[in-house]
């Protein structure tokens, strides 16, 4: 009995310490080490939100290509991946439809899957365009609209990744910027796209590079809206994890109340798993930290999916792989960081909702009393 018992104590120790490993490799594997210089910063209030996890009732798509021979739109499983995902028309347009107006500071960002052997180099990607809010949204087209706007085309292929900006400017030329890496869209890869507007200035990412950056790019002072497009050639692109917050001016510390707050560290679902395009707001909390003396509570929250106890559980976890990050990335002392987790019981916002759901998943970083 003693040996069965020493075998399972062995075989214990083996299994923790393989998370361990795990979950090291995991903060430190050569995909989120990419991500270092990333200096995308995501919004703080969500606005709009969609995983596709039940309808497209927050959605209008008007189809122009009614083929049988095209797939339609609609939601969609890609193989061995855990989300739903939107698959786009070949022709078409679609957008939020309560998304009406946007911020004049505000970021776009979501995770894109494309079946590179369906696509083609010819005709457009994905466009995003964020044109004047007097727009007619259903007769929108991307070709003939008087409105100022800025059409932002995101266009993988088996050769070339392609991401261009365009304006409607009938008296001088359309093409803002255009950037063009051959091989650069990963078959098989979900990429994440990352736009951010504040004020004139447009920046669009794709994974961890800055592939176009104009601080002139919608010049002219006026109310947006936001609508999305294609045109394509072939066909077979994806998104999902839509993601429209508003991008607050203030500046990064622990505030009045002790505390710094970010929806904007990422996780895989129902997992403690750090996605690589949290580094930003990572490196916003150690700089927050550095600032100060003390100790730091993270504190972990989610929404109220799932049940008190898993979600208790999770959000404990996540706190400490936050704090594990930062240790091991930024160099601040593990001696100053505890942890904790609420799981669902704090929530900030209606958990009724996407956008509220995307709000409440959220990590705290709480100085302590001495």
């Amino acid at each position: 009995m003693k040996k069965i018992k020493l075998a399972l104590l062995l075989i214990s120790m083996v299994s923790i310490g393989e998370l361990a490993y795990a979950q090291e490799d995991d903060i430190n594997s050569a995909d989120n080490k990419a991500y270092s210089n990333f200096d995308f910063i995501a919004g703080t209030k969500t606005i709009f939100y969609d995983d596709f996890s039940s309808t497209l009732i927050k959605w209008k798509i008007i189809e122009y290509d009614q083929s049988d021979e095209v797939e339609k739109p609609g939601i969609k499983k890609i193989e061995n991946e855990n989300y739903n995902w939107l698959k786009t028309p070949r022709r078409g347009i679609f957008y939020p439809i309560n998304l009406k107006t946007l911020p004049e500071h505000f970021t776009i960002e979501f995770d894109m899957w494309a079946d590179s052997e369906r696509m083609s180099e010819m005709e457009s990607g994905l466009i995003i365009s964020i044109v004047g809010n007097k727009v007619i949204r259903d007769e929108y087209s991307t070709a003939f609209d008087e409105n100022p706007q800025i059409q932002i085309d995101i266009h993988p292929s088996q050769e070339l990744l392609y991401c261009l900006a365009t304006k409607e400017n009938y008296d001088g030329e359309r093409l803002l910027d255009r950037k063009d890496i051959k091989n650069g869209w990963k078959p098989e890869k979900i990429h994440r796209i990352s736009i951010s507007r504040n004020g004139t200035h447009i920046k669009v990412y794709v994974d961890d590079k800055k592939f176009l950056d104009l601080p002139n790019g919608l010049p002219t002072i006026t109310s947006y809206t936001l609508i999305m497009a294609t045109n394509m050639w072939g066909d077979g692109l994806y998104f999902t994890n839509f993601k429209v917050a508003e991008l607050e001016s203030k500046a990064i510390k622990i505030d009045n109340e002790n505390k710094f707050v970010t929806n904007a560290i990422y996780f895989n679902v129902n997992s403690a798993t750090i996605k690589p395009e949290s580094w930003p707001a990572l490196k916003q909390a150690a700089s927050a930290i550095k600032s100060i003396q003390g100790t730091i509570k993270i504190i972990g929250h989610t929404d109220s999916d799932g049940n008190d106890t898993d979600n208790l559980t999770l959000s404990k976890k996540r706190a400490e792989a936050v704090k594990l990050f930062l240790i091991k990335n930024f160099e601040i002392e593990g001696s100053r960081l505890v942890i904790d987790g609420e799981g669902e019981a704090k929530p900030i916002d209606n958990n009724n909702t996407s956008e509220g759901k995307a709000n409440n998943r959220r990590v705290e970083f709480v100085l302590q009393k001495q």
